[in-house]
């Protein structure tokens, strides 16, 4: 009978073990370093230009007055009729005092083939229906929250909802300026052509109105969440820009 013999088995001694470790959390470390800041301006560059387009689509309303809201006359100007866009800012300034009347920037997908509304735009696809191959169109809009036209479509956007507060820039006396004491304040008149008149060329502004507009995200995007909620419960921005309009 032939004896066993132990066949001697080598391993990794604690040193080699060592060694792999510390080659593998440089490697790691290499890695993080290269690719992790890397994707995070990524994600940056992209968050600023959905930021610049969402600013871009509040600019463009804000300096259009549709068919359905232009005014008659500067004294028929309201709420929703305009004579200027300097008209429809004050008011979209004063609908800024709560999140229901304020202003939401969204998109969705417009049914082509239907007749357009009376401001022109399409009536939306509804978000749980696909028409591939159909006449439909990605529609960018920012509106009064309670608009009679739009405040259903609401409910069908595509991508994120966003809420605009606008809050007036105004002077503190001492040559400096600050926001107004209360989303939506308009400080020297009660109608355009007051704040207009009483601003006068004397003010270093004139006639005209800054604001800061805060976007928060509307999350869910459902209007009736937001019927008796104040400001102070709506969050913090996600981003913000200065605006003005002048006459």
């Amino acid at each position: 009978m032939i004896p066993y013999r132990q066949i001697p088995r080598r391993g990794f001694t604690l040193m080699e073990t060592l060694l792999a470790v510390a080659l593998i959390g440089m490697l790691i470390s290499i890695f993080l370093t290269v690719f992790v800041p890397s994707r995070t301006l990524v994600q940056q560059a992209l968050t600023k230009q959905e930021s610049d387009r969402v600013i871009s689509v509040l600019r463009s309303e804000l300096n259009t007055v549709r068919d359905n809201e232009r005014a008659k006359d500067s004294r028929s100007v309201g709420p929703g009729q305009y004579f200027s866009p300097f008209d429809k800012g004050f008011y979209w300034v004063l609908g800024s005092r709560a999140p229901r009347t304020s202003i939401v920037v969204f998109s969705y997908r417009a049914d082509t083939s239907s007749s357009p509304r009376p401001d022109g735009t399409y009536p939306p696809i509804p978000y749980n229906k696909s028409r591939p191959g159909g006449d439909t169109q990605l529609v960018s809009i920012a509106c009064p929250m309670d608009d009679d036209i739009h405040k259903d479509d609401i409910r069908h956007a595509v991508g994120p909802v966003f809420l605009v507060k606008l809050t007036q820039i105004e002077q503190d006396g001492t040559g400096n300026y600050r926001l107004a004491k209360s989303p939506g304040m308009i400080k020297g008149g009660s109608s355009p052509d007051q704040y207009f008149s009483e601003e006068g060329v004397d003010s270093p502004w004139g006639g005209a109105v800054f604001c800061r507009a805060d976007f928060f995200l509307m999350t869910p995007p459902n209007p009736d969440r937001y019927k008796k909620r104040p400001w102070s419960r709506v969050g913090k921005p996600i981003f913000s820009t200065n605006i003005s309009f002048r006459r």
